[in-house]
């Protein structure tokens, strides 16, 4: 049983965010760009504030990643977010680009090098515009990241209390002068009160509250509502330019943080179950997923099925799609990838009793050539002279299947292996090692949706929204 601590609101915060996403899609963005033929006057009204379930996915990321931050290093940190958001990506953006395609969608043109480079996910930062209009969230995570990378790299995760309360000072700065130049694109200031919210509210649970956590999380909050009100970056339209109420989106956001607060005081203990998890499971690529492929649905029926049926049935047919990728093709690819970018270290030498058998060899080579002068203390290396004991036959047979284990080509022998290296390291120390069976995708984080993973919403340019 694994002893992490399970977030069960995470999971549902993030459905419900992906569902209003949607909907903001369905219901609004979509008939507003004439992306499908129809009009709902009140519900419109309602769910056009739908966007703002990717600041709850920010929110989310700067929580959640932190929790895998802290038990890796730069590499297997890097290694971990490939794994989890690149192969639900790859098929989605291969799926969306191909229906586009078959299916002629007149407002969306794919050509064959922005698909290719789409692939990448780094697509926006050359200014190649996205397949789905939802992938331009994942940029924004991919600099997150790329943060939290920089500070394992220097080691100085213990110090991410600081550098997050840095962060906002400069994001504050910046905000007080044009939206240009290297530091606007790397602090991304219009974006990062939230995942420097979410990350100390991380810390909070993690190290408990006092005055400066409370004070970065006010700074951000106001940040957030700077951006959202459009008062900030300087020189910037209010919110009658959005073509919504400034109330709501104050009483939204201020909803937004005072869940996470909960959320980071709430005592939990470890647990092995997640009434939420599939639902956290399938968030992901139902994000990536539901936009061009619901419009599709949506203009195909659109003559011929009431339109409040129809959306029904396509957020339904979406869901279903987002938990078949899930269960299939997300993991295949994540599976394949995994074995792919974790090969050269499924056979590292990294049980203890190992390293002293070959620290030991060391000392004998560099040693003099004299049996006398053979510590005593190096397993299976006495004497042949002398005659063995079954103490001694059994350290003997620890050594060679070491040898064995190191020298193995198989990757079905080398996992056998490993673990019986594991088990014979655990009877040499007379310790008893648990290791968490962690499958290869599920690293513990499921951002965003975005991320896992992570991600967030819409096509192009809307009245000051982002696309």
């Amino acid at each position: 049983m694994s002893n992490r601590v399970r977030f069960p609101e995470l999971d549902l915060l993030r459905c419900l965010a992906a569902v209003a996403v949607m909907l903001f899609h369905y219901l609004f963005r979509g008939p507003a760009d004439h992306c499908w033929p129809a009009s709902f006057p009140l519900l419109g009204q309602i769910f056009k504030y739908g966007y703002l379930g990717v600041n709850v996915f920010f929110l989310l990321s700067g929580f959640v990643i932190l929790l895998t931050a802290y038990e890796k290093d730069a590499v297997d940190f890097t290694v971990a977010r490939i794994i989890r958001l690149y192969p639900a990506y790859w098929f989605s953006v291969t799926l969306t680009a191909s229906v586009l395609a078959l299916c002629g969608f007149p407002l969306h043109h794919i050509s064959l090098p922005q698909y290719l480079t789409n692939l990448t996910m780094v697509h926006s930062f050359l200014n190649i515009p996205d397949v789905s209009g939802v992938y331009w969230s994942l940029a924004v995570e991919l600099k997150f990241y790329f943060l939290i990378f920089l500070i394992l790299l220097a080691r100085q995760i213990h110090n991410l209390s600081a550098l997050l309360g840095a962060w906002l000072v400069a994001s504050l700065l910046l905000s007080l002068r044009a939206p240009h130049g290297i530091a606007v694109f790397f602090l991304f200031p219009e974006w990062s009160s939230y995942f420097i919210a979410g990350a100390m509210f991380f810390l909070i649970h993690r190290q408990g509250i006092n005055a400066y956590k409370i004070l970065v999380i006010a700074g951000c909050y106001g940040l957030s509502v700077a951006y959202a009100l459009r008062i900030l970056p300087l020189g910037e339209s209010g919110p009658a330019a959005l073509d919504v109420s400034a109330p709501v989106l104050v009483t939204l956001l201020t909803l937004f943080y005072l869940i996470f607060f909960a959320i980071a005081l709430r005592k939990r203990h470890p647990q092995s179950s997640n009434a939420f998890y599939v639902v956290g499971l399938i968030t992901y690529p139902l994000y990536l997923l539901h936009q061009d492929l619901g419009y599709v649905l949506l203009r195909w029926a659109a003559p011929v099925v009431n339109h409040y049926v129809l959306v029904c049935a396509a957020m339904a047919a979406m869901i279903a799609l987002a938990w078949l990728v899930n269960r299939g093709p997300e993991r295949w690819l994540a599976l394949a990838l995994h074995n792919l970018l974790t090969r050269r270290n499924r056979v590292a030498p990294s049980v203890p009793a190992l390293s002293e058998a070959v620290s030991g060899l060391e000392r004998i080579i560099i040693a003099p050539a004299d049996a006398s002068q053979i510590p005593a203390d190096i397993p299976g290396l006495a004497s042949s002279s002398q005659p063995s004991s079954p103490e001694q036959e059994r350290q003997e047979e620890r050594v060679n299947g070491f040898a064995a284990l190191s020298s193995s080509g198989e990757e079905g022998r080398g996992e056998k292996a490993n673990m019986q290296a594991a088990h014979w390291a655990a009877a040499e120390t007379g310790s008893n090692t648990n290791t968490p069976n962690v499958g290869p995708v599920d690293d513990g984080v499921r951002n965003g949706p975005i991320g896992d993973a992570t991600v967030k919403p819409v096509i192009g340019k809307f009245n000051g929204l982002p696309s």
